[in-house]
């Protein structure tokens, strides 16, 4: 069953996966991105490709949440791709903290997984120059990459730029700061030996630090994505704070994650 303002777009293993209406911006931002930077129409359906397939691995790893907590015989809703991200949504709470941490930890050990398979292919086609260069800045490398895509789309190009988004999908959600992977693992690790609601309290609070001294280095550094980042953590780890007792595990958000 469609969530309202989404559409299913195909149903696995018993659940649903479902596109809301919003992720057309996407669409809309690359097309924009491509026209702005005089780019060939072969170039921008490349572009398109790419990041159509990085959702395809958001989907893997909203699947690996899904698969995991089915394993241990809870019932998953649906999964949402989302413009920053996908969402899992699970009806109730693991009886255990193990539980919550596997759960937690199987979507990043997806991106991990997808990331260690691109490696050979990438060291297979990869100049030496280039190489050196994605170690020194990733960063750099990827946005240089993705402006490619809209000249030129190459094979090369669409393996650096699907490892290095995994490799960041699986950096990003094991920040200890809710709703992020990290942060359900961190209060699960503490409900090991404190009550629950203690222990989201306490992995909330971590996780609010985190984000004061990501909106710091978002200034110094002059990186809009780290504040973007730590909004997002204050944002959405308030409904946790609020009733720690009732917060079940899903969301299991990415962002996009």
């Amino acid at each position: 069953m469609a969530v309202k303002g989404s559409w299913r777009m195909a149903r696995l293993a018993g659940v649903d996966i479902n596109v809301h209406w919003s992720f057309s911006f996407i669409i809309v931002w690359i097309i924009l991105q491509g026209a702005l930077s005089h780019g060939k129409l072969e170039g921008i359906v490349f572009a398109l490709v790419a990041v159509l397939l990085l959702f395809v691995c958001v989907t893997l790893h909203e699947l690996g949440h899904a698969f995991m907590a089915q394993w241990l015989n809870i019932r998953v809703k649906n999964i949402i791709l989302l413009p920053i991200g996908g969402l899992a949504q699970m009806q109730s709470l693991p009886e255990k903290p193990e539980h919550e941490m596997l759960i937690a930890g199987a979507g990043p050990a997806v991106n991990l997984s997808i990331t260690m398979a691109l490696v050979p292919a990438a060291l297979m086609f990869s100049e030496e120059a280039l190489l050196r260069g994605f170690l020194a800045s990733p960063g750099t490398v990827l946005e240089a990459v993705m402006q490619s895509f809209f000249q030129e789309g190459a094979l090369l190009g669409l393996i650096i730029f699907l490892l290095l988004s995994n490799a960041i999908l699986f950096v990003f959600n094991l920040i200890p700061a809710f709703p992020m992977d990290g942060g359900r693992i961190l209060r699960a690790v503490l409900a090991l030996f404190l009550s629950y609601p203690l222990a989201t309290r306490i992995a909330v609070a971590i996780g609010y630090t985190i984000a004061l001294l990501l909106v710091l280095g978002a200034f110094h550094f002059r990186n809009p994505g780290l504040l973007f980042v730590a909004v997002f953590v204050f944002i959405a780890g308030r409904p946790v704070r609020v009733k720690p007792a009732q917060q079940s595990l899903s969301p299991f958000l990415n962002s996009r994650d």
